[in-house]
């Protein structure tokens, strides 16, 4: 889950900025009568105040702000997005709630709302708020990203293979989407589909030890003992002594022996033997 921070408050404060006026240092005093776009100048001050860090003065400077101007969009998402990065998601709700109530057609708010939901473990609701963002704006691609996961939560798959999908086709390399993809394709049986996907991720990143294991175990599921030996050999060189792969890989190898070797001929004795080959060895597979 994405976690609400700095970076997304800094993108919103710079927007918040561009709205606000260029004013001189020798003018701030002149701000609170002379901007009408933020009377009292407490959308500014909420905005500095963020950008230090000081987030509950911010708070109390967009708290003002809204009295001043109930039906400003911008500062109730500013001071929802305080509200996420400290913590107090049900206030943040509340907040994109009554942005939505000012404009129903607000895509960014159904989607940041959802994703709040999603933190919660509200599925339903999530699902509800993001198929909105969707619907409103077929290019978010963070709000399909979110429904699939909350459709992933939900094991339900097949809607979580599609909404990834549309993530797959806009961000090829979205490592996460094929990860995930995979792992719903696997829940389904469709293991070529999730062998496909992990590969991916492993091309992307090879050093990925828990992609190869997910790989392993859908060619295990495939009945594709080298490939599935080779994936756990790989596995070892990223994890050396990882229990469950040194134990399945021997299973492995005891279940297909090396071919004997003939032995070379005689001198003496011109006819040439030949080594049987070595008994299988049984074993549990891990």
């Amino acid at each position: 889950m994405r976690n609400f921070n700095a970076t997304k408050l800094a993108a919103i404060i710079s927007l918040t900025l561009a709205l606000l006026p260029a004013i001189p240092a020798e003018a701030k005093s002149q701000r609170s009568s002379g901007n009408q776009a933020d009377p009292g100048g407490h959308t500014h001050k909420g905005v500095i105040l963020a950008q230090k860090k000081e987030y509950e003065q911010a708070i109390v400077e967009f708290t003002k702000a809204i009295e001043a101007q109930p039906a400003d969009v911008k500062n109730y998402v500013n001071r929802a997005t305080v509200y996420k990065i400290t913590g107090k998601r049900d206030k943040a709700r509340a907040d994109y709630a009554r942005i939505i109530e000012l404009n129903p057609k607000d895509a960014d708010a159904y989607s940041e709302r959802g994703q709040i939901a999603l933190a919660s473990g509200q599925l339903d609701a999530a699902i509800a708020d993001l198929d909105q963002a969707v619907k409103l704006n077929s290019n978010d691609i963070e709000a399909l990203r979110f429904r699939a996961y909350a459709f992933l939560q939900k094991k339900n798959w097949a809607k979580a293979i599609e909404d990834y999908g549309k993530v797959i086709a806009k961000r090829p390399d979205d490592i996460q989407a094929h990860e995930r993809r995979g792992f719903a394709y696997r829940n389904l049986n469709k293991y070529n589909e999730a062998v496909a996907d992990f590969t991916k991720v492993i091309e992307k990143s090879p050093g990925d030890a828990e992609a190869y294991r997910r790989r392993a175990y859908a060619y295990q599921k495939l009945q594709k003992d080298k490939e599935e030996a080779m994936d756990l050999r790989a596995l070892l060189k990223i994890k050396p002594g990882d229990p469950s792969a040194t134990a399945r890989l021997k299973y492995l190898e005891a279940k297909s022996p090396a071919p004997a070797v003939k032995s070379m001929p005689s001198p003496v004795r011109p006819k040439t033997t030949s080594e049987s080959p070595s008994p299988s060895v049984s074993g549990t597979p891990h």
